[in-house]
Protein backbone atom coordinates (compact mmCIF):
# COMPACT_ATOMS: atom_id res chain seq x y z
CA UNK A 1 0.00 0.00 0.00
CA UNK A 2 2.69 2.34 1.03
CA UNK A 3 3.78 1.76 -2.71
CA UNK A 4 1.63 2.37 -3.84
CA UNK A 5 0.70 6.16 -2.18
CA UNK A 6 4.04 6.67 -3.66
CA UNK A 7 3.67 5.90 -6.76
CA UNK A 8 0.20 8.01 -6.98
CA UNK A 9 2.36 10.82 -5.27
CA UNK A 10 4.96 10.84 -7.73
CA UNK A 11 2.59 10.72 -10.32
CA UNK A 12 0.54 13.66 -9.45
CA UNK A 13 3.82 15.70 -9.31
CA UNK A 14 4.95 15.21 -12.39
CA UNK A 15 1.98 15.14 -14.29
CA UNK A 16 2.26 18.85 -13.82
CA UNK A 17 5.63 19.31 -14.68
CA UNK A 18 5.41 17.80 -18.23
CA UNK A 19 1.71 18.19 -19.40
CA UNK A 20 2.60 21.20 -21.54
CA UNK A 21 5.55 19.24 -23.24
CA UNK A 22 6.26 16.50 -25.69
CA UNK A 23 7.16 14.32 -22.43
CA UNK A 24 5.65 11.46 -21.05
CA UNK A 25 4.17 11.34 -17.27
CA UNK A 26 3.18 7.08 -17.78
CA UNK A 27 4.56 4.53 -19.70
CA UNK A 28 2.34 1.22 -19.53
CA UNK A 29 3.16 -1.82 -21.06
CA UNK A 30 0.07 -3.85 -21.88
CA UNK A 31 -0.20 -7.37 -23.20
CA UNK A 32 -2.26 -7.72 -26.38
CA UNK A 33 -3.89 -10.58 -27.71
CA UNK A 34 -5.86 -11.62 -31.08
CA UNK A 35 -7.30 -14.97 -31.88
CA UNK A 36 -8.27 -14.34 -36.07
CA UNK A 37 -10.31 -17.28 -36.02
CA UNK A 38 -12.92 -17.89 -33.29
CA UNK A 39 -13.49 -21.21 -33.85
CA UNK A 40 -9.48 -21.71 -33.23
CA UNK A 41 -8.90 -20.13 -30.09
CA UNK A 42 -5.21 -22.42 -29.54
CA UNK A 43 -3.84 -20.00 -32.57
CA UNK A 44 -3.46 -16.68 -31.58
CA UNK A 45 -1.14 -13.64 -32.47
CA UNK A 46 0.64 -11.98 -28.81
CA UNK A 47 2.65 -8.97 -28.49
CA UNK A 48 3.55 -6.54 -25.90
CA UNK A 49 2.18 -3.01 -26.73
CA UNK A 50 3.96 0.31 -24.78
CA UNK A 51 1.41 3.68 -24.09
CA UNK A 52 3.71 6.69 -23.63
CA UNK A 53 1.02 9.76 -22.16
CA UNK A 54 0.81 12.58 -20.44
CA UNK A 55 -2.28 14.28 -19.66
CA UNK A 56 -2.80 15.29 -23.31
CA UNK A 57 -0.97 13.26 -25.51
CA UNK A 58 0.14 9.45 -26.13
CA UNK A 59 0.98 7.26 -29.10
CA UNK A 60 0.49 3.88 -28.77
CA UNK A 61 2.63 1.33 -30.21
CA UNK A 62 4.51 -1.90 -31.04
CA UNK A 63 7.87 -1.96 -29.69
CA UNK A 64 9.54 -4.89 -31.57
CA UNK A 65 8.04 -2.32 -34.85
CA UNK A 66 10.17 0.43 -33.41
CA UNK A 67 12.82 -1.49 -33.27
CA UNK A 68 12.48 -2.87 -37.37
CA UNK A 69 12.08 0.69 -38.20
CA UNK A 70 15.52 1.62 -36.40
CA UNK A 71 17.36 -1.34 -38.06
CA UNK A 72 15.77 -0.15 -41.36
CA UNK A 73 16.85 3.48 -41.05
CA UNK A 74 20.25 2.04 -39.83
CA UNK A 75 20.73 -0.40 -42.58
CA UNK A 76 20.09 2.65 -45.00
CA UNK A 77 22.53 4.99 -43.66
CA UNK A 78 25.23 1.73 -43.79
CA UNK A 79 24.09 0.73 -47.18
CA UNK A 80 26.39 1.19 -50.04
CA UNK A 81 24.53 0.92 -53.05
CA UNK A 82 27.69 -0.11 -55.17
CA UNK A 83 28.32 -3.04 -52.60
CA UNK A 84 24.07 -4.63 -51.90
CA UNK A 85 24.18 -7.75 -51.07
CA UNK A 86 20.53 -9.12 -51.39
CA UNK A 87 21.68 -12.15 -49.00
CA UNK A 88 21.73 -9.97 -46.07
CA UNK A 89 19.68 -11.10 -43.20
CA UNK A 90 17.10 -8.94 -41.73
CA UNK A 91 15.03 -9.38 -38.59
CA UNK A 92 11.31 -10.65 -39.82
CA UNK A 93 8.57 -7.89 -39.72
CA UNK A 94 6.73 -8.41 -36.48
CA UNK A 95 2.87 -9.47 -36.79
CA UNK A 96 1.59 -6.79 -34.44
CA UNK A 97 2.17 -3.32 -36.38
CA UNK A 98 -0.89 -1.16 -35.87
CA UNK A 99 -0.26 2.38 -33.99
CA UNK A 100 -2.30 5.41 -32.79
CA UNK A 101 -1.36 8.49 -31.96
CA UNK A 102 -3.31 10.76 -29.84
CA UNK A 103 -3.46 14.83 -29.29
CA UNK A 104 -5.94 16.45 -27.36
CA UNK A 105 -9.34 14.97 -28.42
CA UNK A 106 -7.64 13.92 -31.66
CA UNK A 107 -7.10 10.04 -32.36
CA UNK A 108 -5.25 8.93 -35.76
CA UNK A 109 -4.91 5.22 -35.98
CA UNK A 110 -2.23 3.69 -38.16
CA UNK A 111 -3.68 -0.13 -39.00
CA UNK A 112 -1.52 -2.11 -41.62
CA UNK A 113 -3.70 -3.91 -45.15
CA UNK A 114 -2.19 -6.07 -47.15
CA UNK A 115 1.19 -4.02 -48.31
CA UNK A 116 0.07 -0.85 -47.06
CA UNK A 117 -0.58 1.19 -44.02
CA UNK A 118 -3.89 2.93 -43.59
CA UNK A 119 -4.27 5.98 -41.42
CA UNK A 120 -6.97 7.44 -40.44
CA UNK A 121 -9.12 9.67 -37.85
CA UNK A 122 -10.58 7.27 -34.81
CA UNK A 123 -13.99 8.56 -34.13
CA UNK A 124 -14.87 9.29 -30.41
CA UNK A 125 -16.50 6.34 -28.25
CA UNK A 126 -19.71 6.65 -26.36
CA UNK A 127 -18.99 5.01 -22.87
CA UNK A 128 -21.69 3.43 -20.61
CA UNK A 129 -20.10 3.49 -17.33
CA UNK A 130 -21.73 0.38 -15.31
CA UNK A 131 -21.06 -0.56 -11.49
CA UNK A 132 -19.20 -2.92 -11.69
CA UNK A 133 -16.21 -2.87 -9.39
CA UNK A 134 -13.05 -4.92 -9.03
CA UNK A 135 -9.15 -4.58 -8.43
CA UNK A 136 -6.25 -4.67 -10.53
CA UNK A 137 -2.86 -4.37 -9.45
CA UNK A 138 -4.23 -3.36 -6.37
CA UNK A 139 -6.02 -0.50 -7.36
CA UNK A 140 -9.86 -0.05 -7.57
CA UNK A 141 -11.06 -0.14 -11.04
CA UNK A 142 -14.77 0.14 -12.32
CA UNK A 143 -16.32 -1.32 -15.83
CA UNK A 144 -17.25 0.64 -18.53
CA UNK A 145 -19.08 -1.02 -21.87
CA UNK A 146 -19.00 0.90 -25.67
CA UNK A 147 -19.99 -0.10 -28.81
CA UNK A 148 -18.06 0.71 -31.85
CA UNK A 149 -18.54 0.22 -35.33
CA UNK A 150 -18.59 -4.16 -35.71
CA UNK A 151 -18.48 -5.28 -31.86
CA UNK A 152 -18.89 -4.77 -27.80
CA UNK A 153 -16.26 -3.83 -25.65
CA UNK A 154 -15.81 -3.65 -22.41
CA UNK A 155 -12.79 -1.67 -20.26
CA UNK A 156 -12.17 -2.02 -16.41
CA UNK A 157 -10.21 1.31 -15.85
CA UNK A 158 -9.02 2.83 -12.29
CA UNK A 159 -9.82 6.57 -11.31
CA UNK A 160 -6.85 6.50 -9.12
CA UNK A 161 -4.59 6.77 -12.14
CA UNK A 162 -6.36 10.25 -13.52
CA UNK A 163 -5.72 9.89 -17.43
CA UNK A 164 -7.89 9.38 -19.74
CA UNK A 165 -6.05 7.06 -21.71
CA UNK A 166 -5.98 3.54 -22.43
CA UNK A 167 -4.10 0.87 -25.27
CA UNK A 168 -5.60 1.41 -29.17
CA UNK A 169 -8.41 3.44 -29.35
CA UNK A 170 -9.91 2.69 -26.24
CA UNK A 171 -9.64 6.31 -24.32
CA UNK A 172 -11.70 9.17 -23.04
CA UNK A 173 -12.80 7.66 -19.69
CA UNK A 174 -12.19 9.37 -15.84
CA UNK A 175 -9.05 6.88 -15.32
CA UNK A 176 -6.81 4.79 -16.88
CA UNK A 177 -7.67 1.75 -18.49
CA UNK A 178 -6.41 -1.39 -17.22
CA UNK A 179 -7.89 -3.88 -19.66
CA UNK A 180 -9.96 -3.90 -22.63
CA UNK A 181 -11.75 -6.82 -24.81
CA UNK A 182 -14.30 -7.70 -26.77
CA UNK A 183 -17.59 -9.27 -26.16
CA UNK A 184 -16.46 -12.74 -27.86
CA UNK A 185 -12.85 -12.27 -25.86
CA UNK A 186 -11.02 -12.69 -29.04
CA UNK A 187 -9.32 -9.10 -28.86
CA UNK A 188 -7.38 -8.57 -25.18
CA UNK A 189 -5.33 -5.84 -23.67
CA UNK A 190 -4.48 -6.20 -20.23
CA UNK A 191 -1.94 -4.10 -18.72
CA UNK A 192 1.45 -5.17 -17.65
CA UNK A 193 3.20 -2.88 -15.81
CA UNK A 194 2.67 1.03 -15.29
CA UNK A 195 5.80 3.04 -14.50
CA UNK A 196 6.89 7.46 -14.42
CA UNK A 197 8.51 8.16 -17.56
CA UNK A 198 10.10 11.15 -19.06
CA UNK A 199 10.71 9.77 -22.66
CA UNK A 200 9.62 11.65 -25.56
CA UNK A 201 5.84 11.28 -27.03
CA UNK A 202 6.74 10.86 -30.62
CA UNK A 203 4.80 9.63 -33.37
CA UNK A 204 5.89 6.51 -35.39
CA UNK A 205 8.00 6.24 -38.36
CA UNK A 206 5.77 5.93 -41.48
CA UNK A 207 6.39 3.74 -44.29
CA UNK A 208 4.22 3.08 -47.30
CA UNK A 209 1.21 4.62 -45.36
CA UNK A 210 -1.57 6.25 -47.56
CA UNK A 211 -3.68 8.94 -45.88
CA UNK A 212 -7.31 8.43 -45.37
CA UNK A 213 -9.90 11.74 -44.41
CA UNK A 214 -12.52 9.40 -42.57
CA UNK A 215 -12.64 5.78 -40.92
CA UNK A 216 -15.77 4.98 -43.59
CA UNK A 217 -12.91 5.09 -46.15
CA UNK A 218 -10.84 2.61 -44.26
CA UNK A 219 -14.06 0.31 -43.54
CA UNK A 220 -14.64 0.34 -47.78
CA UNK A 221 -10.74 -0.91 -48.43
CA UNK A 222 -10.63 -3.31 -45.87
CA UNK A 223 -14.49 -4.74 -47.36
CA UNK A 224 -12.94 -4.86 -50.55
CA UNK A 225 -9.22 -6.04 -49.32
CA UNK A 226 -11.02 -8.91 -47.53
CA UNK A 227 -13.09 -9.57 -50.77
CA UNK A 228 -10.31 -9.63 -53.01
CA UNK A 229 -6.96 -10.04 -50.83
CA UNK A 230 -4.78 -11.52 -53.49
CA UNK A 231 -5.44 -8.72 -56.83
CA UNK A 232 -4.32 -11.27 -59.72
CA UNK A 233 -0.73 -11.83 -58.37
CA UNK A 234 -1.31 -15.94 -57.43
CA UNK A 235 -2.93 -18.93 -59.49
CA UNK A 236 -6.36 -18.90 -59.01
CA UNK A 237 -5.97 -22.46 -56.58
CA UNK A 238 -3.96 -20.75 -54.22
CA UNK A 239 -6.34 -17.56 -54.23
CA UNK A 240 -9.32 -19.69 -53.24
CA UNK A 241 -7.75 -21.41 -50.63
CA UNK A 242 -6.60 -18.22 -49.32
CA UNK A 243 -9.60 -16.33 -49.65
CA UNK A 244 -11.44 -19.23 -47.28
CA UNK A 245 -8.52 -17.93 -44.82
CA UNK A 246 -9.40 -14.67 -45.08
CA UNK A 247 -13.21 -15.50 -44.30
CA UNK A 248 -11.83 -16.81 -40.95
CA UNK A 249 -10.13 -13.76 -40.07
CA UNK A 250 -10.71 -11.36 -37.03
CA UNK A 251 -9.73 -8.13 -38.74
CA UNK A 252 -8.74 -5.75 -35.66
CA UNK A 253 -9.93 -2.59 -36.20
CA UNK A 254 -12.56 -1.66 -33.91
Amino acid sequence: MVRKIIFLISVFSYLFYSAQKDQASLEVVYYFKIIPDSLNRANFTESNMILRCNKYKSIYFSPAMASYYEYLKDYAQKIDPKKIDVNTSRPSIPKVRHNVWKDGDTVIATIPLGMYFYTFREPSLNWQLMDEIKEIQGMKCQLAKVKTEHDIFYAWYTAEIPFSEGPFRFKGLPGLILEVYNKSKTIEFSVASIKKSEKEIEKMERVSTIDLQDKKDFLKARDKWLKYPFNNIVNKEIEKRGLEEVKKLNVFLD
